[in-house]
């Protein structure tokens, strides 16, 4: 009988010591698989990002969604962990970042040195959360000089959403958000989407990416409608869905609705060797060889896609709208003054083909001076030989560009 009763109670606490086990490392396991250094708690079953704190953040990529945010931080490692997250409240970006400090300036940029000395975080950048210019003056603050525009900069600055077109006020409206990130990095592409009517084959709007917007269905029968991602640097990409029942398409796993907002995915890849992408929203001032500042945009996405890969080699063309030859302004050698006409600019006279290769090549002098390798571009100069339209079309204005011919890679 007492030995029975010994084995029983030896029974009951080998089963509570395994199941203590057990609860012990499904709680460690849970805290791990939701938590990034500890900054990430769960709240009503959603991991809950903190604001940040006054500081200096060295920063590897910011994001509107923070799903995004959650899942970049998650596919990279800095020594051996994961980045933390933190939210920026005055603009609502989420900043994945690797290091932070209260005061260390100079600790913060010889991490971000050290960091953008890797191909994989060439755009690090630091971040000064709730700190006043005065507050740093006293450790001889300067400027952070970037290597490339920093995200918060494209997404609030320079990336200007279209302003809204009027909707009629009895036509029922759908939130869509245009969720779209590069498989090779899984950050944020800024750029629009196009809105297609399916049914008409017409473009009806063009909305920016990974923000919400409210969407009128078109006056079709089938309410159908084609997102189309044309951004720069990367291959086109469409998703075809009914606007009223989207999970009804054929690409329902591309698409999610939550909160009352549907979201579409896009996960874009670079173009790959043999492509040629045009330059549209690079733009120059008349006769010169000199860049619009609206032309940073679409820039800074070339060199981001040239940052990404460094074995990659391209050919910049020039083109013009016809052969005349007339006048040209250019910048002279020592001059980086590259979105601006100014007094100490060159002027002379030159031929089309002239003129064409110019525009290449100071697209070529800015890749420069943000550390691409020269042996890695060629400049081809074309004038008007290939134009796309006639010298007088309604669309000849088109013909003055600037394509990037993707060589290797």
């Amino acid at each position: 009988m007492k030995s029975l009763m010994y084995r029983q109670g030896t029974f009951l606490i080998s089963t509570l010591a395994v199941t203590l086990l057990i609860t012990i490392t499904l709680f460690f396991s849970s805290t791990n698989a939701f938590n990034l250094h500890g900054s990430l708690k769960m709240e009503d079953g959603k991991q809950a990002i903190p604001d940040l704190k006054t500081g200096m953040y060295l920063v590897l990529g910011a994001f509107q969604i923070p799903e995004n945010a959650i899942k970049y931080a998650k596919s990279i490692k800095v020594k051996g962990l994961s980045p933390d997250i933190g939210r920026n409240s005055s603009t609502g970006l989420y900043y994945v970042y690797a290091y932070k400090t209260q005061d260390d300036l100079e600790y913060v940029r010889s991490k971000r040195t050290e960091f953008r000395a890797s191909n994989k975080f060439y755009d690090a950048w630091i971040y000064y959360a709730n700190l006043k210019l005065a507050d740093l003056e006293k450790k001889e603050f300067t400027a952070d000089a970037l290597v490339l525009d920093q995200p918060k900069v494209l997404e609030i600055e320079e990336f200007i959403p279209p302003p809204p077109t009027s909707q009629d006020p009895n036509r029922e409206l759908y939130n869509y958000r245009f969720n779209v990130i590069s498989a090779t990095t899984l950050k944020e592409v800024p750029g629009y989407i196009t809105l297609i009517d399916a049914a008409r084959n017409k473009a009806m709007k063009s909305v920016s990416t990974n923000q919400t917007h409210q969407l009128a269905a078109p006056n079709t029968q089938t309410k159908e409608i084609i997102a189309l991602s044309d951004i720069f640097g990367y291959a086109k990409s469409q998703i075809k869905f009914k606007i009223d029942d989207p999970t009804s398409s054929e690409e329902k796993s591309l698409i999610s609705e939550s909160g009352g907002i549907t979201t579409v995915k896009f996960e874009l890849f670079r173009n790959k060797v043999g492509d040629i992408l045009t330059m549209y929203n690079v733009y120059f001032y008349s006769n010169s060889a000199i860049m619009k500042p609206e032309s940073k945009f679409e820039l800074n996405s070339l060199l981001g896609m040239l940052k990404e890969n460094e074995k990659l080699k391209i050919k910049i063309h020039g083109h013009t709208n016809g052969n005349a030859s007339g006048k040209i302004i250019r910048l002279k050698e020592d001059d980086d003054s590259f979105f601006e006409v100014t007094s100490n600019n060159k002027e002379g006279v030159s031929s089309a083909k002239s003129l064409s290769k110019a525009r290449a090549e100071i697209i070529m002098r800015w890749l420069l001076t943000q550390g691409i390798d020269k042996k890695r571009m060629e400049l081809k100069g074309w004038g008007g030989k290939k134009m796309l339209y006639g010298k007088t079309d309604q669309l000849a204005s088109r013909n003055v560009r600037v394509e990037i011919e993707i060589m290797k890679g």
